[in-house]
């Protein structure tokens, strides 16, 4: 496989934790790794400097049913709901907001065979080309939790390859500059195709100006929100906190350790919302739109720290017994009872919007 030559690397180095010293946490709050690698992608390429405006959502879903390589989720809504592919392009609701408010097209060009990809891959490096690619978590040295244990849907940014040592530099969600060893992706190539039917390879194409936000798509982000936190209906908002607790406490009765998948998005997806809001209150500048806000914006970069460390707490709890499940389960209580402070500003902000509306 004759690529263009990159930074190498040597095979100690590959294998360890797989991110050059010289790394640097380059930034993106969107809570989907498909979407934080377009983002930086529309950053670099089309001088786009953030995607604020994408994904506003506050919401709970959990899934407890059997899963390709993954048993029980605790995140946000599934990513069915809110994106698709339709002819090879990305639709749905996320797909029109990218087109409309972002000016861009994203084409998912599918892979069956490994050969074929190795061609695309030489062809587009070759002209210095950063190449978006379905990736299996399982093959990512640094994720170590996961490295050659468990697959774990996820995307890379290929940069070039360094025949020497055999491997590629990627771009990884909030990593850059890190080491995939050829077998790695060999083998990710497969896994990802046993999972998934295919290996997509995704392309932007900028083919309209980035705008503000409308009234109506911002009705509709919140009237999302407000489902996602008050509906009652099964696995979503109050009754996916409580089906969550449930499937902890009886983990804490076979006192062992336990992480539950899914529950680092929101860390991601409170960031999201607050820079949501902050773009919201730059396309409609108002001292009453601000007011409405001014307690969610106050308390969401908590929200978001705080998810950030039960995730963390869940992961120590599987080396160290001085993290229990009790105060795991405690502290997820607390922050969802934090979080459903926030369901009558969020209907306040609604009201504000449908206002607008009306004197427009």
């Amino acid at each position: 496989m004759k690529l263009t030559k990159g930074q190498g690397v040597t095979d100690k180095d590959a294998i360890g934790m797989g991110v050059a010293n010289t790394t640097q946490a380059w930034h993106s709050s969107l809570p989907d790794c498909l979407f934080m690698a377009i983002e930086l992608e529309a950053r670099k390429e089309f001088a786009i400097p953030n995607m604020a405006r994408l994904f506003g959502e506050h919401s709970y879903y959990f899934d407890c049913k059997q899963k390709k390589g993954l048993d029980v989720l605790f995140g946000r809504y599934e990513d069915r709901q809110y994106y698709a592919l339709k002819d090879n392009l990305l639709s749905g609701y996320v797909g029109d907001k990218l087109l409309a408010l972002y000016g861009l097209k994203v084409i998912a060009l599918p892979f069956s065979k490994q050969e074929t990809l190795d061609q695309y891959l030489a062809a587009q490096l070759a002209k210095s080309q950063r190449v978006i690619c379905e990736f299996s978590a399982k093959h990512v040295p640094y994720r170590i939790e996961d490295y050659h244990k468990h697959y774990g849907y996820h995307i890379v940014t290929f940069k070039s390859y360094d025949e020497a040592s055999g491997s590629f530099m990627v771009d990884d969600a909030l990593k850059q500059d890190v080491y995939i060893s050829a077998s790695d992706y060999q083998l990710s190539f497969q896994n990802v195709l046993a999972h998934e039917g295919c290996v997509r390879v995704y392309q932007l194409d900028q083919v309209g100006p980035a705008s503000p936000l409308t009234l109506d798509w911002a009705i509709k982000q919140v009237e999302q929100n407000i489902a996602g936190l008050t509906s009652d209906k099964a696995h979503v908002g109050v009754s996916a906190v409580s089906e969550c607790l449930a499937y902890i406490s009886c983990l804490q009765t076979m006192e062992r350790p336990y992480v539950v998948p899914g529950l680092w998005v929101f860390s991601l997806q409170r960031a999201s919302t607050f820079d949501w809001l902050m773009a919201l209150q730059h396309d409609f500048p108002d001292p009453t739109l601000k007011h409405i806000c001014s307690p969610m914006t106050e308390v969401l970069p908590h929200l978001a720290k705080s998810w950030k460390e039960v995730e963390v707490l869940m992961r120590l709890s599987c080396r160290s017994k001085s993290v229990t499940g009790d105060q795991i389960y405690q502290r997820i209580v607390q922050l969802c009872e934090a979080e459903q402070a926030l369901i009558p500003i969020w209907f306040e902000l609604k009201e504000w919007l449908h206002s607008q509306r009306c004197v427009s």
